[in-house]
């Protein structure tokens, strides 16, 4: 793990005690010097837990641009999430999954997990882990990612 070392503000001795240890001009500081600045502990954020292909068309986090999936694992466009339209994948990379709750949706009652990016936390849809209905069934194991969350990345021209 990376740490870096940082000066936190509250911690600097008073400006007048600095401009007597700094100034050429003043006079000489009698008694003990300020006390040395605190140093606070701050670790490196972490990286993604996996990286996809650079050759294919991804979409990432929009907020920390994380790769989520590959445009080859994009089932359809015609979802709606919670709050505007989705994208159904085949699978994701970077996500993680919440516990799985039953809900009613446009399409009928489905069991369904919210997931997360890994990397910055934001909530970004959900997976399908069990449908009720027969006609429905095509959509366990899979994930529904919100446009409003997810970035087109690399290759895109």
């Amino acid at each position: 793990m990376c740490v870096a070392w940082v000066l936190t503000a509250h911690s600097l001795p008073p400006l007048q005690a600095l401009g007597s240890l700094c100034s050429p001009w003043a006079a000489p500081r009698v008694g003990p010097l300020p006390p040395a600045p605190a140093m606070v502990r701050i670790s490196k954020p972490k990286t993604f837990q996996a990286y996809l292909d650079d050759c294919h068309r991804r979409y990432s986090c929009a907020h920390c641009r994380a790769h989520l999936a590959n445009h080859d694992d994009l089932i359809s466009k015609s979802f709606q999430g919670s709050q505007g339209r989705a994208y159904l994948f085949n699978s994701v990379v970077n996500v993680g999954c919440g516990p799985a709750e039953e809900r009613v949706l446009l399409t009928g009652l489905h069991a369904v997990a919210d997931i997360h990016c890994e990397n910055c936390k934001t909530t970004l849809g959900w997976k399908y882990e069990q449908a009720f209905e027969s006609s429905q069934k095509y959509k366990e194991g899979k994930y529904i990612i919100e446009l409003n969350h997810m970035i087109k990345d690399n290759g895109w021209d």
